[in-house]
């Protein structure tokens, strides 16, 4: 079985998100990444969003750190290159859905 990604952005042209979209196998890991813009963020947000629902929070991190992880997942975060990134391991049907990075 496999788990289908979506991307998308929640602040604009601020944050860009890496890849699109994308396919993985059950019990595999997959990475989303995003890059932002604006120096002044200091709150980088990642949610899902499943099919005919709002958006869920699903972690966050501060500029102040720079992994943060919850179950199975993982943020990380590069200020120097203005990069965060999530990973998730052990990939399960469930986490198939659309999401989102932000950055305030």
């Amino acid at each position: 079985l496999l788990s289908s990604f979506q991307a998308g952005v929640r602040s604009q042209e601020q944050v860009s998100q890496s890849p699109q979209s994308l396919t993985v196998q059950e019990g595999k890991r997959v990475s989303m990444n995003c890059t932002y813009k604006n120096s002044a963020f200091d709150y980088f947000l990642w949610y899902k969003q499943d099919p005919g629902k709002g958006p869920e929070l699903l972690m966050n991190i501060r500029l102040s750190m720079h992994k943060k992880e919850s179950r199975r997942m993982i943020i990380l975060l590069n200020k120097n290159d203005q990069h965060f990134s999530l990973h998730i391991t052990d990939v399960q049907l469930a986490d198939s859905g659309n999401y989102f990075c932000a950055a305030s």
